[in-house]
C-alpha cells in the first residue's frame, strides 16, 4: 500500500536511489533518517517520495545552525531498509515488496542497531539524530529498545535526539511524555490537541524507553501525530478483532491520497495549500528545535566541555552569540530557548539593556565560538566564579 502519491516504483533494496557513500566518522552531526512504507528515492527527493522526511530534515538543520552547528559538519543519510509492505509475486505490479511489514520492519530495526553500533565506534564520537516517518517511526522506536542500545550505555549516549512523525507503534498511555509535550498531538488545523490514552499505533503500541523518555523536558525523544492519522492515532487495539475487521478502512482513509492525514506533516505537497505548509513546517521547526537542544545538551554529555569552562544557564530565548562583546558585529550563534551554556571567561564591554536591566559585562562561549551579555544569564551581573578574560 503506498502512501500519498508515491508511485509504485520502490527503490530496489538494499539500495537506495540514488546511493549514498559508506557511513564515516568524518563530521561531528549525523542526522539519519527512515523513511515510510513503500517510499522511494531519486535525485529530485533523495530522503523519501511523501516529503515528510525532507520537511524534517531542513527544520533539523535549520535547529542546529541556529545551535552555532555549521551546515559543513552535517551528515544527512537515509536507513538502509525495505520499507515495504508485503510480499507479493514477482508478476504482480508495482514493487510493494521484497519482504512483508513485520520483515521490513525488524530488518530496518537491525540495521539501525548496526549504524548506531557503528558512529558510536568513531573516535570523534558523532551525535546522531534519528529521524522517522511512519514504519520508520516504528523502526527506530523497536532499534531503541533494543538492549544492544538501550541497554548499552555508550550506544545510547550516542543518540543525541529522536523525532519520530506518524508512528505506528505510538503508545498514547505512556505516562508523562504527552503532558510535557514530547509527543506531540496536533488537530487537523496544526493546533495542539489531546491524546486519547486509548489510542496509539496502528501496528503496535510501545513505549519510549526510560534512557530516552525523561520528564519535565530533559528527554531526547519527540513525537507528532495527528488526531486523524490512525497510522499513529487508530482507536483499536493493534491484534484485536475489532482492530483486524477495521484497520485497513483506518489506514486506507488516513494514508491514501495527497492530502490524506497521515501526509500532511510535511510542506512540500503539490496540492497542498500554503496556509497548510506554513502550519506543517511551524510543527516541525517547533519539534526540532526542543530535539536539537536535547542533542546538543546529550553532545555535551559526551564532549563535556574542559574544565575551566562554568556552565551558566542562560533564560531567555533567541539570545544572539557575537563574533566580539558588542550588538554591532556578526551574529556567529542563536541560543534559541532557555539552556545550559559554557562561559571560559567574562570581561566589562558595551552595555546592554534588556527590558529593565543594564550589565556591560559579557561572558564568552568556547562551544558557540562568541560573546554572550550577561544581562542574558541567571545571576548577578558579574558572574561568581568566572574569571576575567586577559
Amino acid at each position: 500500500m503506498n502512501l500519498g502519491t508515491a508511485t509504485s516504483a520502490h527503490a530496489a533494496y538494499p539500495g537506495p536511489n540514488p546511493p549514498q557513500a559508506p557511513a564515516d566518522c568524518a563530521k561531528p552531526w549525523v542526522i539519519l533518517s527512515a523513511y515510510g512504507t513503500s517510499e522511494f528515492t531519486d535525485d529530485g527527493r533523495p530522503y523519501g517520495s511523501v516529503g515528510v522526511n525532507d520537511t524534517y530534515i531542513r527544520a533539523l538543520k535549520e535547529a542546529l545552525s541556529g545551535a552555532g552547528v555549521n551546515d559543513g559538519d552535517i551528515t544527512v543519510r537515509n536507513l538502509y531498509y525495505p520499507a515495504s509492505a508485503v510480499d507479493l509475486p514477482d508478476w504482480f505490479p508495482g514493487d510493494f515488496g521484497p519482504d512483508d511489514y513485520w520483515t521490513s520492519m525488524d530488518k530496518g530495526r537491525a540495521k539501525l542497531i548496526e549504524e548506531i553500533n557503528f558512529y558510536a565506534s568513531c573516535p570523534n564520537r558523532p551525535t546522531l539524530i534519528l529521524l522517522g516517518y511512519s514504519q520508520g517511526a516504528q523502526v527506530i522506536k523497536n532499534a531503541i529498545a533494543d538492549d544492544a542500545i538501550q541497554g548499552n550505555q555508550r550506544n545510547a549516549d550516542e543518540i543525541g535526539a529522536i523525532v519520530n512523525v506518524g508512528d505506528a507503534s505510538r503508545s498514547n498511555g505512556q505516562i508523562g511524555m504527552g503532558q510535557d509535550g514530547q509527543m506531540l498531538t496536533i488537530n487537523p488545523d496544526y493546533s495542539d490537541g489531546n491524546a486519547d490514552v486509548l489510542r496509539g499505533g496502528l501496528m503496535q503500541r510501545l513505549n519510549v524507553p526510560g534512557p530516552f523518555a525523561g520528564f519535565l523536558g530533559d528527554g531526547r525523544y519527540f513525537d507528532v501525530c495527528r488526531t486523524d492519522d490512525a497510522v499513529c492515532n487508530e482507536q483499536e487495539v493493534p491484534g484485536s478483532e475489532a482492530w483486524e475487521a477495521r484497520w485497513v478502512q483506518d489506514f486506507g482513509n488516513s494514508a491514501i491520497g495527497d492530502n490524506a492525514p497521515h501526509v500532511m506533516y510535511r510542506d512540500n505537497g503539490l496540492s497542498q495549500s500554503p496556509a497548510d505548509k506554513a502550519k506543517a513546517y511551524g510543527v516541525a521547526s517547533r519539534t526540532a528545535e526542543r530535539a536539537v537542544t536535547a542533542a546538543v545538551e546529550q553532545r555535551n554529555v559526551v564532549h563535556p566541555p574542559p574544565p575551566q569552562d562554568v556552565p551558566q544557564q542562560v533564560w531567555a530565548t533567541n539570545v544572539n552569540v557575537r563574533a566580539t562583546a558588542s550588538t554591532s558585529s556578526d551574529i556567529v550563534a542563536t541560543i534559541p530557548e532557555p539552556t545550559t551554556v559554557y562561559v571560559n571567561c567574562q570581561k566589562r564591554a558595551e552595555p546592554v539593556t534588556y527590558g529593565p536591566y543594564t550589565n556591560d559585562a559579557w561572558s564568552y562561549l568556547p562551544q558557540q565560538g562568541g560573546w554572550i551579555s550577561n544581562v542574558f544569564l541567571v545571576g548577578p551581573a558579574w558572574l561568581p566564579g568566572v574569571p576575567e578574560c586577559g
